[in-house]
């Protein structure tokens, strides 16, 4: 009977192990899939002529379904003409803040495995859909992409 025990605990303990492991190669493919989120977001969604002061693409945030907040930058009296590849590096290096800072073994641990991309920048309407003071020909619809492209 103690043998029977011991083997019990045995094979507990093996299939906490693998459920373990489990989790954690789950957790490194969410994780995998908000890189491949942010680097979408920052160098294909956002087109280079929408870069201008870069407040809009300095203004992603990327977390669990849900979280609160994020980032949120005016371009009032920032310079403009701005290089886009340095304001695209700086959005997905703020991106990847993001995303180290989430425990991704608690999300699939939770079952919570979706993503919210969110843009506060004051203007992050009229990239997407165009408006009044609009100065470029059309509407650039980043969200709308990102929403073809992840659902």
């Amino acid at each position: 009977s103690e043998g029977v025990m011991a083997q019990n605990k045995s094979i507990q303990a093996t299939f906490a192990s693998i459920r373990d492991n489990i989790n954690k190669a789950t957790a490194k493919g969410v994780e995998d899939k908000f890189e491949d989120i942010a680097s979408y977001v920052i160098y294909q969604a956002v087109p280079d002529q929408s870069i201008d002061t870069g407040a809009y693409v300095t203004s992603f945030s990327i977390g669990p379904a849900g979280f609160g907040g994020g980032r949120m930058r005016s371009s009032n009296n920032k310079p403009k003409g701005q290089n886009p590849s340095v304001m695209k590096d700086q959005g997905f290096a703020q991106l990847q803040y993001d995303i180290q800072n989430i425990n991704f073994e608690d999300l699939v641990e939770s079952g919570n495995t979706k993503f919210t991309i969110r843009n506060r920048s004051p203007h992050a309407y009229a990239v997407e859909n165009g408006g009044v003071n609009w100065t470029f020909t059309q509407p650039y619809g980043v969200f709308a992409k990102i929403r073809r492209k992840f659902g």
